[in-house]
């Protein structure tokens, strides 16, 4: 490559001994100056020219070569679309390498912008949405995908949680959708056939409910024996302990056996006896179990705040709020010491209503948040038979939330208290405007 600098200074060497040669020749310098100028302006306007029209052509041009300067800008420029080519071949390749990779995924992709108009998918999600190229490229997801729960979903805007579509009518199978945001201005979607997950839970579920209900008739006689033992005085010392023993323990174990009869229903029966009822009326019954319950537990100490009025309204299924509150007021009141403060309250956000139950007790450290509504996960195994707690409580909360098109939100600071917000659309809970 030539140095711009010195080939300029070299051509105007040259001009300027091509001047003096015929001012020499003709005695006239001035003439011989502007002939020499207009010349060698007339030659780079042509040069110019011809330089894009090569730009245009991509054609070699053979005068462009009479000039080391035009010559080398050439050479430059030709490297230079080398080099771009190059690059454009390896980017297409990668493209086209990814694109293959994509198509051979097991779980669908789907690519949309901003609109939600179809850009692109995969050859497992075209299947498991009966999408058909290219008649729906940039067509509208939704006039496509006909779901009351998709829009519903959609007009939330939050993909915090997986969409599951089993009443989608162009596929026999459970669709789960996994929402995103694209780094192209749009969204990016991952489609997952779920059926025989579905079916394997819900086999698990029966088979759970089964051998619950066969235990229970069994224990009932096992309880009623020791009841009968325990109340005649059949038996003393050493051996009364022992039976009272295996009493409180059989009663725990009935307590285990009613809540996994329950969660297995809520897993596998769709809710039913929808109805409008007073939240304050609902309270009230809760407030009175929670007391025996803190009799039982002797923490008289403990102070239980109800902040619920009268002049709310909530829709849904009666029995399972009540196991829902039950549940998350006798969690507190389990594993907060005597002397702790719990309270039951609303909060209003713009699109939701929460209840909420707060506590100062022990709180639960922070890597343990994300599990505590798995069953039978306790924060500190070795209170479970202290606290008397099955272990159940906020799986079944969770699964009652989800019935009633809301979610359990939980957050924590060990050693300063527990905060558990059940969140209901606002058309679910609403407050009675008189």
């Amino acid at each position: 490559m030539r140095n711009a600098t010195s080939t300029t200074i070299l051509e105007l060497t040259w001009l300027g001994l091509l001047t003096m040669f015929l001012g020499v020749v003709t005695g006239y310098f001035v003439p011989s100056a502007l002939f020499v100028a207009s010349a060698y302006l007339s030659v780079t306007l042509w040069r110019r020219n011809s330089f894009y029209r090569w730009l245009e052509s991509n054609q070699k041009n053979e005068s462009l070569v009479t000039s080391d300067l035009w010559a080398d800008i050439v050479r430059r420029i030709e490297i230079e679309r080398d080099q771009a080519e190059k690059n454009k071949e390896s980017v297409v390749n990668e493209f086209h390498n990814l694109r293959l990779a994509l198509s051979s995924l097991k779980v669908g992709l789907v690519l949309t912008d901003k609109t939600w108009n179809l850009i692109w998918w995969n050859e497992v999600g075209g299947e498991l949405l009966n999408f058909r190229k290219p008649d729906d490229i940039n067509s509208y997801l939704f006039a496509l995908l006909r779901s009351p729960s998709l829009k519903e979903y959609i007009a939330k805007n939050d993909f915090s949680e997986p969409l599951i579509l089993d009443d989608f009518t162009t596929q026999q199978a459970v669709i789960e959708l996994y929402f995103g945001d694209s780094p192209s201005e749009g969204y990016i979607i991952l489609v997952r056939d779920i059926s025989q997950l579905k079916r394997l839970n819900e086999m698990r579920s029966d088979f759970i409910a089964n051998v619950s209900h066969e235990l229970k008739t069994p224990l009932t006689v096992i309880n009623g024996y020791l009841e009968t033992l325990i109340d005649n005085q059949l038996v003393e010392g050493v051996a009364k302990n022992a039976i009272e023993n295996a009493g409180l323990q059989g009663r725990r174990m009935d307590n285990i056996i009613q809540d996994l009869i329950t969660l297995s229903q809520l897993e596998t029966s769709p809710s039913t006896d929808i109805e409008v009822f007073n939240l304050s009326d609902l309270v009230g019954q809760v407030q009175q179990q929670v007391a025996w319950l803190q009799k039982n537990l002797k923490k008289n100490q403990t102070i239980v705040k109800i902040l619920v009025t009268e002049d709310w309204v909530l829709t849904g299924n009666r029995n399972e709020i009540f196991s829902l509150l039950s549940n998350l007021l006798s969690n507190a009141l389990r594993y907060c010491p005597d002397g702790s403060l719990i309270s039951l309250r609303l909060e209003q956000s713009d699109h939701k209503t929460l209840i909420c139950v707060d506590d100062n007790g022990p709180g639960i450290p922070e890597p343990h948040l994300s599990r505590v509504t798995e069953r039978f996960y306790r924060v500190d195994k070795s209170h479970s038979s202290i606290t008397g707690g099955t272990g159940l409580g906020l799986a079944i909360a969770k699964h009652i939330m989800e019935r009633h098109s809301g979610s359990l939100q939980i957050t924590s600071e060990e050693g300063k208290g527990t905060c558990i917000r059940c969140s209901f659309p606002k058309d679910r809970l609403q407050q009675i405007v008189t």
